[in-house]
């Protein structure tokens, strides 16, 4: 070891406890919470005590056991996959690029539904479709979109309950659970955008209402550099709330 060296080392040794703390707990992006304020508001993003936090980060591979235990949903490189008592049912499509998955009762049915957080080509329907429905310009045919798709066990089957159209502003991570006390589950999204990478993380933080025919928006946060969402009573008031990372 040279005297430089040497020198480095003590100097770190020298430090007042209190600024190699503040070193550690600034080396990594903190976590904050949006809390909803008995169901009038939302408040946020408040600091909390890092020491709180029990969510893990995301795995490679991820897995849901549905409500009834004999039906697995695994995500593993873009490929989702549901296993019944250990048969293949069903695999998603090779177009698919899925990034996501929840098992919850997603629209508040009262069964357990899987949201699957897609990327996929899109193909141009015909044009009297557009011009019918009057919908916006359609994309470039073939480029990669977003999609949020709901499926699961509906008359002894593995189906499609509800697919959305290409998503305005592209989901990267979502969770599930009542996050208003009110007794009814909420969908919490992590929003970016197509402009970014599909690993840069998400500009907003939302939440989504099932309405019967699709999902309203209940609220947006305001601008940041969010990851790894997860829903945590971290409040102390028994209700869940939306925990996530911001970069900034």
């Amino acid at each position: 070891m040279n005297r430089s060296s040497i020198a480095l080392v003590l100097f770190v040794l020298l430090l007042p406890p209190a600024l190699l703390d503040n070193h550690q707990a600034t080396a990594g992006p903190d976590w904050v919470a949006f809390s909803y304020d008995h169901g009038a508001q939302w408040s946020g993003p408040t600091p909390i005590d890092q020491q709180l936090v029990t969510a893990p980060y995301r795995e490679t591979l991820q897995q849901a056991t549905l409500g009834d235990g004999h039906a697995v949903v695994t995500l593993q490189d873009g490929v989702a996959q549901v296993h019944r008592e250990s048969d293949l049912v069903w695999r998603s499509l090779p177009s698919w690029d899925v990034r996501d998955i929840v098992a919850a009762d997603v629209n508040n049915d009262g069964r357990q539904e899987v949201a699957l957080v897609l990327w996929k080509p899109f193909f141009r329907e015909p044009d009297i479709f557009y011009d019918t429905f009057r919908f916006p310009s359609p994309w470039e045919e073939g480029s990669l979109r977003n999609q949020l798709f709901l499926y699961g066990w509906r008359y002894s089957a593995w189906q499609p309950l509800w697919c959305s159209s290409p998503i305005a502003d592209p989901i990267s991570e979502l969770a599930v659970g009542d996050v208003d006390g009110d007794g009814a589950n909420e969908l919490v999204v992590l929003e970016g955008s197509y402009a970014d990478t599909l690993d840069q993380a998400a500009g907003h933080v939302s939440v989504w209402r099932w309405n019967g025919w699709g999902f309203a928006l209940q609220w947006r946060s305001p601008d940041g550099t969010y990851e790894h969402l997860t829903l945590q009573d971290v409040t102390g008031d028994n209700i869940l709330d939306i925990l996530v990372q911001d970069r900034r």
